[in-house]
């Protein structure tokens, strides 16, 4: 595997880093989990320790406190050999304890560290407190969610949290592959407000162009979810070819040239709504329609 023999020490609390250390993991590194006195926060959680679980299945945990010298002398005899450091402490922490990255890379050069921050390592509000949702609402990403009663909903996922361990994945293995070629390890930094700022790129570029942009949060006919008589159905087609097949499908020829009409969403619910998912599924078969049923977590597959 590609990262076969690459070792971890994974400092950070909670989901970021915890998704992080688990995708390398799956490219074949070892990591070892050190966590507080305390535990992880996570577990602390309603249902934490199922959470606990699922995200460092396969891995070393074991006890360090940061807040003695023996901790700071554990942490170190296992930064001689390692390969990664993974953090999420605010920034400035550990390089108050002599534990920043300047002081391990003396330590071991070859060492590829990596901060998970909210906000950055600089800058006004780079100490702030927070979580998903906050990264969310200061990077203008919670404003594009649909709107129930005029308040944003929240997403059911957190999407923050996994996009920054996500990022945090890539940019360590891409400072491993840097290190293969000068010896030297190096500091790599993701700011999941930063990051989310990011992944607003188109909306703000229709913004500022003064055109209306695509909106996919269900109001387009060919971008919805829509109620059947056992269940909810998607359609996502937005191609052209795609919703053409789409309408042929459902016996609505006269909706193809709607297909971005607002107006249409209640004609395809009208023709949608009385029969069953099977039903729908079966006259969809293998087409190229962009059509799928809605499942619960339970009967969710990974095909």
């Amino acid at each position: 595997m590609p990262l076969s023999g690459v070792r971890v020490v994974d400092l950070s609390r909670l989901l970021p880093g915890a998704y992080c250390t688990q995708l390398l993991q799956a490219q074949g590194a070892q990591v070892t989990k050190l966590e507080p006195p305390a535990g992880d926060p996570i577990r602390r959680l309603p249902g934490g320790e199922v959470y606990f679980d699922a995200l460092h299945r396969g891995q070393q945990v074991l006890t360090i406190d940061l807040r003695t010298e023996s901790g700071h002398r554990a942490l170190r005899r296992r930064i001689v050999d390692a390969d990664v450091l993974v953090e999420g402490f605010r920034p400035g922490v550990l390089d108050r304890i002599e534990l920043g990255y300047a002081a391990l890379s003396a330590i071991n050069p070859a060492l590829v560290y990596c901060a998970i921050t909210g906000y950055g390592s600089s800058g006004p509000i780079a100490r702030r407190a927070g979580h998903d949702l906050s990264y969310l609402a200061r990077s203008g990403a919670l404003s594009l969610m649909p709107q129930r009663d005029g308040v944003p909903t929240i997403p059911g996922l957190q999407v923050a949290d996994l996009a920054g361990g996500l990022q945090a994945a890539f940019l360590i293995a891409a400072a491993l592959a840097g290190r293969a070629q000068t010896g030297r390890g190096s500091r790599v930094e993701v700011s999941m407000t930063s990051l989310m700022h990011s992944w607003t790129a188109l909306p703000r570029a229709a913004l500022k162009a003064g055109v209306a942009g695509l909106p996919l949060t269900g109001e387009l006919p060919c971008y919805h979810v829509y109620p059947v008589r056992d269940g909810h159905l998607t359609v996502a087609a937005l191609e052209p070819d795609f919703w053409q097949a789409f309408c042929r499908a459902i016996g609505r020829d006269d909706l193809a040239s709607r297909q971005f009409d607002r107006s249409a969403v209640d004609e395809v619910q009208s023709v949608l709504a009385p029969a069953r998912l099977d039903e729908w599924m079966a006259r969809f078969g293998d087409g190229d329609v962009c059509v799928e049923p809605v499942v619960g977590l339970a009967d969710a597959s990974e095909d």
